[in-house]
């Protein structure tokens, strides 16, 4: 039984059989991976930029219509921090489409 497995399932414990899953290596973990890390690297730099400038206070923002010219140049840490946050969510998205696909290549598809 032991050795039939083996043969069935490939190196990563996938079948190869199941064509409907796009996890056919632990390429689209590492890209999530990384895509998260540099998300949260990334949003790191946008929070303690933004603190240093003082974006994240009632003053600020209040004061955004009379030095609207000297504030908007102190808007640059929410670029980061746009970045950041999608490629977080982008690499939350492709570990959770690793999951479901390792998931479905050990246990079988739900709809096949």
């Amino acid at each position: 039984m032991k050795l039939c497995q083996g043969v069935y399932h490939s190196r990563l414990g996938f079948s190869p059989r199941l064509s409907t899953t796009r996890m056919g290596s632990a390429l689209m973990l590492i890209f999530g991976l990384l895509a998260c890390l540099a998300g949260l690297l990334l949003l790191r730099i946008a929070f303690r930029s933004g603190r240093r400038v003082a974006l994240f206070g009632s003053t600020f923002w209040l004061t955004l219509p009379q030095f609207a010219r000297y504030r908007a140049k102190r808007l640059w840490p929410l670029l980061p921090g746009l970045a950041g946050l999608i490629l977080f969510i982008c690499g939350l998205v492709l570990l959770f489409d690793w999951l479901l696909a390792y998931y479905a290549a050990r246990l079988g598809h739900p709809l096949g």
